[in-house]
């Protein structure tokens, strides 16, 4: 059964991206990323703003909002 991406992880995916990278360039670590690419772990506000900043927008603050 496939695991489903929340849009922070489709987004990794798109762009090929490793969960390391993105943990170095965001300085959390690759753990924290990997729970947030598979919804186990949602991230605070200033995470969130700060992974929106640094898709361009393509991950969007609110998307972490259910």
């Amino acid at each position: 059964m496939a695991k489903k991406l929340t849009a922070f992880g489709k987004y990794l995916k798109k762009k090929k991206i490793s969960a390391a990278e993105a943990a170095s360039e965001l300085g959390v670590t690759r753990s924290y990323i990997s729970a947030l690419i598979s919804g186990a772990m949602t991230p605070g506000l200033k995470l969130a703003i700060e992974i929106q900043n640094w898709s361009k927008t393509a991950v969007a603050a609110d998307s972490w909002v259910k």
